[in-house]
C-alpha cells in the first residue's frame, strides 16, 4: 500500500540526486569539466537588474505572507485517504487486464524468471543521445495571454531549447491521436489531466522532453540526460523511490515504462468517468510498479532526479530579489518547478524580477 510511500524526503545542496550534482562527495572524473562549463548567468540576461532589492524584516514578512496565501490554493489536492482508495481501485482494474496490457507494451504475456533483474540490466538506451530536438510544452491558449510567469518560463525554455514546440489542442493532434473518450472527459472539464495524457502519449510515440509551462529550465540538461538520467529509457523527478512528479518527463520512444503508463490511463478512462483523486497519474505509476516486474527493474535502474531540489526557487520566489539567488539555485538544480497561482506579487521579489526580466 501507499502508507510507506507518502512521506517526502527533502534533499538540499549536498543532495546526490539533483541535476548537476555528484552522487558522492568525491568528484567524478568528468565532474570538474561539468562544473567549469560556462552557463548563462541570470544577472547577464536582457534587462536583468544587477541590484538587490532592499532586504528588510518587513519585506521578508511580506514574502512569507504571500507564499502562505498561495499555498492555501493547493490544500484540497492532497488527500491521503483518497490516494489509498484510488490505489486499490487501480489494482482491481488493472490486474485482470494485465496480460493484454503487457503484450500491448511489447512485454511477454507472463513475466519470465528474473524479469525485474533483466530489465534493470537492459542496456538498449545507454548510448542514445538526449532527445533535445523534441522538446514539448502545452498551453491551450495564445501564449501572449498566459500569466506573466508562464510567459517568462516559456521564453526561458525557448532560449535553452530553440527546438521547443508550444502545443495547443489543435497542434498536439498533428503529432498524436487522442482517444475520443479521453477528449470528451478531460479536454474541457479536466485540462490538467488531459495534459497528463497527451504528454505521455507524445513521449511514447516520439520520445523527447516534456516540460510544464510553469517549469524554469536554467540551462541545457542534455549532458545529464544523455550520460545519466535516460540510460534506462525514461525519467521523472521523484520525491521518494516511487512517488514521482510528472511536470518534467524525458523519454526515448517506445519505452515500456511510458507505454504502459499511457495504456493504464486509457484503461481508467475507458472504464470510469470520475476522478477520485487529483494525483491519479501518480497512483497509476505506483500500481504499475507493484504489478509489473519489468517496470520495477527499469525504474530501479533510473538515477534519482530529486523533485525536492526542483522546488528551491518556488520557496524563494516571494522573497526579496538578490542577484545571486537564481544563479545559486540553478547551480544546485537547473530544473525548477514554479506556479503561476499566486494572489500578490510582492514588490522587489524574486517573482517580480522573473516576470519582468524574462518575458519573451
Amino acid at each position: 500500500m501507499l502508507r510507506g510511500r507518502m512521506r517526502f524526503e527533502l534533499r538540499w545542496h549536498r543532495c546526490p540526486t539533483a541535476l548537476g550534482s555528484d552522487r558522492t562527495t568525491e568528484p567524478r572524473p568528468h565532474s570538474t569539466a561539468r562544473r567549469s562549463r560556462p552557463s548563462r548567468r541570470p544577472t547577464e540576461g536582457p534587462g536583468m537588474s544587477e541590484h538587490a532589492s532592499e532586504v528588510t524584516p518587513e519585506s521578508i514578512l511580506t514574502g512569507l505572507e504571500a507564499q502562505w496565501q498561495r499555498a492555501g490554493r493547493f490544500v484540497d489536492t492532497i488527500d491521503p485517504v483518497a490516494a489509498l482508495k484510488t490505489y486499490d481501485r487501480l489494482i482491481d482494474l488493472l490486474r485482470p487486464r494485465l496480460a493484454s496490457l503487457r503484450v500491448a507494451a511489447g512485454l511477454p504475456q507472463d513475466p519470465p524468471a528474473w524479469a525485474s533483474w533483466r530489465a534493470r540490466e537492459d542496456h538498449r538506451y545507454r548510448n542514445l543521445p538526449a532527445p533535445s530536438d523534441r522538446v514539448f510544452t502545452y498551453w491551450d491558449k495564445p501564449v501572449h495571454t498566459a500569466p506573466p510567469l508562464v510567459q517568462a518560463c516559456i521564453a526561458q525554455l525557448r532560449t535553452v531549447y530553440p527546438a521547443l514546440r508550444v502545443l495547443d489542442g489543435a497542434s498536439v493532434r498533428e503529432l498524436i491521436t487522442v482517444p475520443q473518450r479521453v477528449e470528451q472527459l478531460l479536454e474541457k472539464e479536466r485540462p490538467a489531466h488531459f495534459s497528463d495524457y497527451i504528454r505521455t502519449r507524445l513521449l511514447e510515440v516520439h520520445g523527447g522532453i516534456w516540460v510544464d509551462a510553469t517549469a524554469w529550465v536554467g540551462r541545457s540538461l542534455d549532458e545529464e540526460l544523455e550520460g545519466k538520467y535516460l540510460r534506462s529509457g525514461t525519467v521523472f523527478p521523484r520525491w521518494t523511490r516511487r512517488a514521482i512528479a510528472n511536470w518534467f518527463i524525458a523519454s526515448h520512444p517506445g519505452s515500456p515504462l511510458i507505454a504502459m503508463q499511457r495504456m493504464a490511463l486509457e484503461t481508467w478512462w475507458d472504464e470510469n468517468d470520475d476522478l477520485p483523486e487529483y494525483f491519479l497519474y501518480h497512483r497509476v505509476f505506483e500500481v504499475l510498479q507493484a504489478l509489473v516486474p519489468e517496470l520495477r527493474g527499469q525504474w530501479s535502474a533510473t538515477p534519482f532526479l530529486s523533485a525536492a531540489d526542483a522546488h528551491l526557487l518556488q520557496l524563494e520566489m516571494m522573497q526579496p530579489w538578490r542577484p545571486q539567488t537564481l544563479e545559486t539555485i540553478v547551480s544546485i538544480a537547473p530544473l525548477q518547478k514554479l506556479s503561476y497561482k499566486y494572489d500578490t506579487v510582492p514588490e522587489g521579489s524574486v517573482l517580480e524580477h522573473l516576470t519582468r526580466d524574462y518575458l519573451g
